[in-house]
């Protein structure tokens, strides 16, 4: 479902708040131009004079702390080094600001209430205590047990947990897991026994690796590393193994956990991990209900072709019989043709029936999005895709990163039309 995203500006300890009705999907796409991209886009929209909660993505952006904490509950891209090469990119955007990602849109709306700012211990005031981080998480491992077997770390589209324990003995033991469970991160039962229990892997690649946890025995240190949640889940961690310096990798976490363990693994590559990202960020259509519409009606379309399609030669199959068994092919392909002409007409009418239907579909959801800011561009950055793409070369030059030429052939194909 597309969801509404909600910007804050506090300048001077005033708040100003702006809605974009469908801009949860890819948000990223407004920070990482600057604030000048930024305002520019907001030019000329109407102000709100409520947070909505029902947001699923927004930014508060404090000019007086400067700092910018930011929040999608449903992330542009989930590997955690594409989720790191994300963040690099916002902060060469906004140089001079602090980058903060929230752990939910409660953090978002408590900072939008009042200024962001900082304890002596760096943490922020604004997090909201209410929320638990393992509240999605599977409770126990036993819940992951059974599928611990059946992991394939030679299939680059499965994910899991990457658990290492380095013991008394010096010992390395590696293990997979779908994600680290609730009883883990409490300590409960024994948790590095059972882990041990569970069959053993070799060090997985890094394109598989969604978190990752190290039990380092004998220094008595937990490293975690992962996505985003990854840091609240740590901090939940570090009062439930009081006697561990448990820490967070903030970057380069599978390299780190690959020297501690051994082998070097297969990490991935800046433009590898960049390979889903950049098409995003390179995206000036507006993601909304119409689009979404659309995009399903030629899928539709497509599939209800193949279907006729298919019926059609099932239907023809035993005039084909006939005519090989009787060598009466005039008869044979007269009816098959009869057939074919019978059906295209039928899938032509009902097309454009439906096509009639669907256009007044389109119109009805077109004038339910029209409002104030229906003409403003739908995103923040150059509209035009030259500039867009040499805008982004330049951003990713200054971070140090490859080239969009170096990263297009890690592209998904499904974005090539929408870049182009």
């Amino acid at each position: 479902m597309i969801q509404a995203a909600l910007i804050a500006l506090i300048r001077d300890g005033e708040t100003t708040m702006f809605i974009d009705p469908y801009g949860a999907v890819c948000f990223a796409r407004q920070l990482v131009w600057g604030q000048d991209a930024l305002h520019q886009w907001l030019d000329g929209r109407e102000p709100v004079n409520e947070f909505d909660t029902d947001c699923e993505a927004g930014a508060v952006i404090d000019y007086d702390a400067q700092a910018l904490l930011w929040f999608n509950e449903n992330d542009e891209v989930d590997q955690p080094r594409s989720q790191q090469l994300l963040d690099t990119l916002i902060a060469e955007a906004w140089p001079g600001f602090e980058i903060l990602y929230a752990d939910s849109m409660c953090d978002l709306q408590i900072a939008a209430g009042d200024s962001i700012s900082h304890a002596s211990a760096q943490r922020l005031r604004v997090v909201d205590d209410d929320v638990d981080p393992l509240e999605f998480r599977s409770e126990t491992l036993d819940e992951e047990s059974p599928h611990c077997e059946e992991f394939d770390p030679d299939d680059e589209n499965e994910c899991f947990a990457w658990v290492t324990i380095l013991d008394d003995d010096q010992t390395v033991q590696h293990r997979l897991i779908g994600e680290i469970t609730s009883d883990v991160v409490r300590n409960e039962d024994d948790p590095l026994s059972r882990l041990k229990s569970l069959p053993a892997y070799d060090v997985p690649a890094e394109r598989n690796v969604c978190e990752a946890v190290l039990f380092d025995v004998p220094a008595r240190r937990i490293d975690l590393w992962g996505r985003r949640e990854i840091r609240s889940v740590a901090g939940e961690m570090a009062s439930y193994w009081p006697d561990w310096d448990v820490q967070c990798i903030d970057a380069d976490g599978y390299q780190h956990q690959c020297r501690i363990s051994g082998p070097a693994g297969t990490p991935m590559t800046s433009a590898q991990a960049l390979g889903p990202l950049v098409p995003i960020l390179l995206m000036t259509e507006r993601i909304d209900p119409a689009m979404m519409l659309g995009e399903l009606g030629k899928s539709f379309k497509g599939l209800m072709a193949k279907l006729v399609g298919l019926v059609t030669v099932l239907v023809c199959l035993p005039f084909v019989v006939f005519a090989l068994i009787t060598g009466n092919w005039k008869t044979g392909g007269i009816t098959i043709g009869v057939i074919v002409a019978l059906v295209v007409i039928g899938f032509k009418l009902v097309e454009a029936k439906w096509r009639r239907g669907f256009a007044a579909t389109m119109r009805d959801v077109g004038s339910d999005l029209a409002g104030p800011d229906a003409d403003q561009p739908s995103v923040a950055g150059p509209q035009d895709p030259r500039q867009r793409r040499e805008q982004l070369d330049r951003l990713l030059a200054r971070a140090g990163l490859p080239s969009i030429a170096d990263i297009e052939p890690h592209f998904e194909s499904d974005f090539s039309a929408a870049i182009s």
